[in-house]
């Protein structure tokens, strides 16, 4: 029988010489004191079942020993999936940069928002959309639209501030607003 007294002189006797051997072999103190406070919970559970003539220290060897090729094992399973994430990362990354380098900002929303363009400019009242018209598609200047239409240049400028405000707020989402004209003029071409 191993009385409470007798465990703690035991643990007292080998504990500085197992955590000594542990941490040869895992490298971390820290570690090899856990390891051993473990061999000794190990041993203390293992005692009743021991041989009368067990070696006492080699049996507390042997257990921390195994802890230690436990948690090396354990490290290097960890180090294996660590290593693993590192790669499915380093794919990701790459497989991004490769997206992000052929992307055509352009084309990122160009149908959509075509469509949209075209839905607004439908949607603008009959005058205001024929200014436009005739101004980004016909290329006139004001003067010409005014004498077209029969109205003043005035209306004309007006008309044409309408619709792009029309289009800045449809178009809000997509593309910030300097770049609505830009952006306008080149989709209409």
């Amino acid at each position: 029988m191993l009385t409470d007294n007798d465990f703690k002189i035991l643990y007292e006797n080998y504990k500085e010489r197992l955590v000594t051997i542990a941490t040869l072999y895992v490298r971390d103190r820290t570690a090899a004191e856990d390891i051993v406070a473990d061999s000794f919970i190990r041993f203390y559970h293992a005692f009743p079942t021991l041989p009368v003539d067990v070696k006492i220290a080699p049996y507390l060897v042997a257990i921390v020993k195994n802890q230690c090729l436990n948690h090396l094992k354990s490290i290097r399973a960890h180090q294996r999936v660590e290593g693993e994430m590192t790669r499915r990362r380093e794919r990701m990354v790459q497989a991004s940069i490769r997206t992000l380098s052929a992307l055509d900002p352009e084309q990122l929303f160009a149908d959509e928002v075509r469509q949209l363009v075209r839905e607004t400019i439908a949607g603008m009242p009959e005058l205001t959309r024929n200014v436009f018209f005739q101004s980004r598609q016909g290329g006139k200047t004001y003067q010409e639209i005014a004498d077209t239409l029969g109205i003043p240049r005035r209306r004309v400028h007006a008309e044409m501030q309408k619709a792009l405000s029309i289009l800045r707020r449809a178009l809000e989402d997509y593309l910030p607003s300097w770049l609505v004209v830009l952006y306008l003029n080149h989709l209409l071409k």
